[in-house]
């Protein structure tokens, strides 16, 4: 039975007409397989922390709760990495709307897609699983652009001609409300781990040019034992901000041993700590090692916006958060442009890529 499932023909996720891809072309290796299935939970204690903003605590009316609250998001990203925010002051509105046009996308004949692919000139925009991946592929179809209003444009103009004002109005409008969440998280952190409130984003992340969106539509798969939507990694950017369907499937590594299924919560955005910022911490905020699992009855969509700072911020951790002993400096300092050359020219591997280690001070 199992044979005759691996010999079924995969179209969804099949961009080369001339080789018909199978489902045996998307077995990953076998270390890689999930050992928990997309809706194992298990109890609320063992779930990632959720925090909640509410329109006082932003405003910082009571300083006391507002303290507390950065506190607070500082010890989930020192013991998980990853936390739930809810009560975020992001409309449902243009979220909905965002999703229901991203669906309407992903519908659309594969032909009409990759008017809007990736080319040589264009290294961003639509793609699926194909043979150029080689090992491991991906289970998902993808939609990659930067955090940039002329290219999501541009995209939309290929993919829906003249009618492309209703896709392109609802991703900008999206895209300008993570921007928003984002600053409000880094002087959050900035403000709980005692730094001056616009320690990371002044002037950091004034320009956009390596932050983009990735978002991720995973079919119903028959072998989801064996098959993987997204591998085993840590988020090399600075912080990322997910929102999740309600469909499960994004496990996280706990303590580097345990793997956690992230339940679904409605109305929030999963918050991770990104190997950039793991750096600018000294180590206190952690990257933490994820995967994205698949399952046989349900799609799910993801829609994940990579904060990353300008080409020439230099990533180096503040005096207040190094002690000569305790915690010495772990990372001579180093620009995101010199990461982000070594994540394009180093090898990835199983877990966390291997460009940070270029950074770390030998002992």
């Amino acid at each position: 039975m199992e044979h005759a499932i691996e010999e079924e023909h995969v179209k969804t996720l099949s961009m080369n007409e001339n080789k018909k891809m199978q489902v045996k072309n998307f077995i990953w290796s076998k270390e890689e397989w999930p050992t928990l299935k997309h809706d194992d939970f298990g109890d609320v204690e063992d779930d990632i922390p959720v925090i909640s903003l509410n329109n006082r605590v932003r405003d910082n009316d009571d300083q006391q709760v507002y303290d507390n609250l950065c506190n607070v998001m500082v010890k989930a990203s020192e013991d998980w990495g990853f936390f739930k925010l809810v009560d975020h002051g992001v409309s449902s509105d243009i979220v909905e709307n965002y999703i229901t046009r991203l669906h309407e996308l992903f519908d659309l004949p594969m032909e009409q897609k990759l008017k809007g692919g990736k080319t040589s000139s264009l290294p961003l925009g639509y793609y699926a699983s194909n043979p150029e991946y080689g090992e491991n592929l991906p289970w998902a179809e993808v939609l990659q652009l930067l955090q940039s209003p002329e290219m999501v444009v541009e995209f939309a103009k290929k993919v829906y001609g003249d009618q492309y004002h209703t896709f392109s109005n609802a991703m900008i409008e999206y895209m300008k409300e993570m921007d928003k969440l984002g600053m409000v998280i880094f002087k959050m952190l900035a403000h709980g781990l005692g730094l001056e409130d616009d320690f990371f984003f002044s002037k950091n992340f004034e320009e956009k040019e390596a932050t983009y969106f990735r978002v991720s539509r995973y079919p119903p798969c028959p072998l989801p034992e064996k098959i993987v939507g997204i591998g085993i990694h840590s988020d090399p950017q600075t912080l990322t901000i997910l929102h999740q369907d309600q469909v499960g499937g994004l496990q996280v590594l706990k303590d580097d041993k345990q793997w956690i299924g992230v339940s679904p919560l409605p109305n929030s955005f999963v918050i991770n700590i990104g190997d950039t910022l793991e750096a600018w911490t000294n180590g206190r905020l952690k990257s933490v090692i994820h995967r994205a699992v698949v399952n046989k009855e349900k799609q799910r969509l993801s829609i994940a916006y990579f904060m990353s700072p300008t080409s020439n911020a230099i990533i180096e951790c503040p005096p207040q958060l190094i002690h000569p002993i305790y915690n010495p400096r772990k990372y001579v300092p180093f620009t995101w442009a010199q990461l982000r050359h070594l994540l394009l020219t180093t090898r990835r591997v199983r877990g966390k890529a291997i460009a940070l280690n270029k950074f770390l001070i030998s002992n």
